[in-house]
Formats: C-alpha cells, structure tokens, sequence
C-alpha cells in the first residue's frame, strides 16, 4: 500500500510540474522578456541586470562561453529546475526562432527523440532546443543529478529552448520524456 501511494505522489508530483512548465511558472521565473540583455525584474539591483547574450526571452544568457544567472553567476546544472541558480527555458518559440546553432530535437510519443543522439564539447556553452511533434505534453530530463536543472517542459506541438553548460566530466549523459507513460523516450548526451 505504501508503495502505491509512493507512485501516485510522484505521478501527481509530475502532473503539477508538467502543468506549471505550460503556463510558463517554472523555468520563466527570470523574467527576460524585453531588451536583450536586460532584466524586466523591478526587484533586480542596477548593477546585478542580466549580463550576456540572450538567444530566446527567458533563456539563460551566455557570457563569455558560459551559461550565467540573470545576476551574472554560472547557471548551476544541478539546481531545482527553476530556481534562480537553474539554466532558464525559453518561452515557447516559433521552430524558425530557433538559433542555426543550436541542437534540434523533435519528440513524439510514436518516434521519440530525433535524433536520439548528439554530441557536445565538455565545458562549453550548449543551446539545446525540443519541439513536440504531437498533441502530447512533454518533459526532457537528464537522468544524471549533475543535470537535474537541465529541463525543458512542453505543451503540444510547442517549441522551447534552454541553454546550460557541459559537463566537465566527458562521458554519455542519458535523458527521457519524464511523463508518466513516456519513460520509454530515451536519448543519449555525448560529452567529448
């Protein structure tokens, strides 16, 4: 019994992070919406404004190389999705508002994750975008906790980005569709 209940507190757990990643309360808490490179954030002082470039409303910006806060400190990989120290998910994009330089991933519940596969430099500044090609809701995750911040959730046929910081350590990172039902969606990050 106290199993059961175990596994319907993680699929409610779930449902509430699906439903806040749609409306946009986690992953938007940076506010970036505006000028590039300035925070909308009243509560922000002068000089602690988003420092960097940012390449979608809401995404963490990068400066010099690296994923950084709105405050200008590293995004921090291993965070609670959506807490201020976390790599930011854009707001949803349009798929031709995506930057050429980014990784393209498309996801299905008949497909998948294509490609299921891609590769990285370790250290270096990553722009990783999903685009659901269903009516389903979707959540990238990381399976490695040095990851756990690194989360993109999305609505049907919706577009997001986010940008984080490779590991340090070169290795095969795996991820999957956190949804109830979708943890058969895999794919593999290949840090070089």
């Amino acid at each position: 019994m106290e199993n059961k209940q175990k596994v319907i507190a993680g699929i409610i757990f779930v449902i509430v992070v699906v439903v806040a990643v749609y409306f946009g309360v986690i992953g938007n808490k940076n506010n970036q919406v505006g000028n590039v490179g300035q925070s909308n954030n009243a509560n922000v002082k002068e000089e602690e404004k988003t420092v960097g470039e940012v390449i979608a409303p809401n995404a963490s910006p990068i400066k010099e190389g690296q994923v950084v806060t709105p405050t200008g400190k590293p995004a921090d990989n291993s965070a609670v999705p959506g807490s201020e120290n976390a790599p930011a998910q854009s707001v949803p994009l349009a798929k031709e508002e995506v930057p050429p330089t980014a990784i393209k991933l498309e996801i299905s519940t008949d497909s998948g994750f294509k490609p299921n596969t891609f590769t990285v430099k370790a250290k270096s500044a990553v722009t990783l975008s999903l685009t659901g090609t269903d009516d389903q809701v979707h959540v990238l995750r990381f399976d490695d906790p040095s990851l756990n911040a690194v989360a993109i959730g999305l609505g049907p046929k919706m577009t997001r980005l986010i940008n984080f910081n490779a590991p340090q350590e070169p290795g095969e990172y795996t991820f999957h569709d956190d949804v109830p039902g979708h943890q058969n969606l895999t794919g593999k990050m290949i840090v070089k």
